[in-house]
């Protein structure tokens, strides 16, 4: 049956009266309940996975898991009817847009997300509190009402506790960008699968992008397990420190050191923010010893003037502390977190990079790390001639400075130094 055919449409006592949307489990249509005389949003299961006996199960699960649920930021349930072989949940229907549509206009402010985030995190309280996972968090699915309030949908992937697993071994359920890693190997999940995807969306909220994107699906499963984000602060420069940390706490890869519950999230929301410090004291680095990834020793020479030399580029800026390479040394060679250097040193952001010398060819990389979140600020790759050594210096300082968000002014451009 086609969406022109079904418009206008009577099934059991309601009225079809557009379509709202679709998505791997339903159909979600406009109705009115012609017995209540009310506006309802019915969802049905897709015509061509009607037969299939486990979609059916999944697709009475989620009627089953939300309709246990009676909060204000879970959309209701009212019914889960079958009539000519159509099965479908007649839910409320909810007048506004998604978050996904809103992020789309561009970032939200830091205090509007901390109030979507924190009813998100309201709706979980109450599903977590009965068992039920919903595994599917993601933009497109919170509503946003017209009146401001945040309604979560689409409990079509809750696993609820007893339930038998519809998933098979080593599959995945759920929107691969908001997945997390977990789920993505096919692990067993638990209520910190929706923290992990509520941390996605705060990033995205923020950000306006995602944190781990791709062309193809395995390019972003690829970038989910092996890299870390951008930090939030490369985009930009207000956002209160404790959401931050949170936001990191949450995307927290291995499970068991993300932040553990809902109500611990609510916690963090509610805390009043800490003034930014707008004196720029925090800007403090210490810029690591290069590794050499040549096989000849004597390229250690190399490598640690090329640290020298960029720590002597970026003492140029006043109101920057750069750290003495000297204390750095003990950590030379050695494999020592980015926190414990930060706390050691005292100092906010770490540059840590590589050099690989062949012939007259050299590739230098760099990145920049945020000791606090662990977050990665800015990272590149150079390939340049020998010759050009000296402009890379260059290069790689102003990059950090612009990462550092320090404003410069005419007089402190780099370019003015090079002459």
């Amino acid at each position: 049956m086609n969406d022109a055919s079904m418009i206008r449409k009577t099934i059991s006592h309601y009225k079809i009266l557009e379509k709202l949307g679709e998505g791997g489990m339903g159909v979600v249509y406009k109705a009115e309940d012609t017995k209540l005389d009310r506006i309802v949003a019915i969802k049905f299961l897709p015509r061509h996975i009607s037969a299939n006996s486990e979609e059916r199960e999944r697709f009475k699960i989620e009627a089953k898991a939300a309709a246990a649920l009676n909060h204000p930021n879970i959309a209701t349930i009212y019914a889960i009817e079958e009539t000519d072989d159509e099965m479908f949940i007649v839910m409320e229907f909810i007048d506004g847009k998604e978050l996904k549509e809103e992020i789309k206009a561009g970032p939200i402010q830091s205090k509007e997300a901390i109030n979507i985030a924190t009813q998100i995190a309201e709706g979980l309280i109450a599903a977590h509190k009965k068992e039920i996972i919903h595994r599917d968090i993601k933009s497109s699915n919170i509503m946003i009402t017209n009146e401001g309030k945040i309604k979560i949908m689409d409990f079509g992937l809750a696993k609820m506790k007893g339930a038998s697993d519809l998933t098979k071994a080593g599959s995945t359920v759920g929107t691969v960008a908001f997945m997390s890693p977990e789920q993505v190997k096919g692990d067993i999940v638990d209520k910190r699968t929706d923290l992990w995807s509520l941390g996605i969306i705060i990033y995205q909220m923020l950000s306006g992008k995602l944190p781990f994107e791709g062309e193809y699906e395995a390019a972003v499963i690829y970038e989910l397990l092996n890299e870390e984000p951008v930090g939030l602060q490369t985009y930009r420069s207000d956002i209160p420190d404790n959401l931050l940390k949170l936001t990191c706490r949450l995307i927290e890869k291995d499970i068991n050191k993300r932040i553990g519950s809902a109500n611990l999230v609510l916690e963090e929301l509610k805390k009043k923010p800490a003034p930014k410090d707008k004196s720029e004291k925090g800007k403090s680095i210490a810029v690591l010893y290069f590794e050499n990834m040549s096989p000849e020793e004597e390229n250690d020479y190399f490598c640690a003037g090329i640290s020298e030399d960029i720590i002597t580029n970026l003492s140029i800026i006043q109101i920057l502390k750069v750290i003495p390479l000297i204390d750095v040394l003990p950590f030379k060679g050695k494999v020592v977190n980015s926190k414990q250097i930060g706390e050691t040193l005292k100092v906010k952001y770490i540059l840590e990079g590589s050099v690989r010398k062949s012939g007259k060819k050299i590739r230098i990389t760099a990145k920049l790390i945020d000791v606090v979140t662990g977050f990665q600020l800015w990272a590149e790759r150079y390939d340049r001639l020998l010759e050009d050594i000296f402009d890379i210096q260059m290069e790689v300082a102003e990059k950090i400075a612009d990462s550092l968000r320090i404003s410069l002014t005419e007089s402190q451009r780099w370019k003015k130094y090079n002459n």
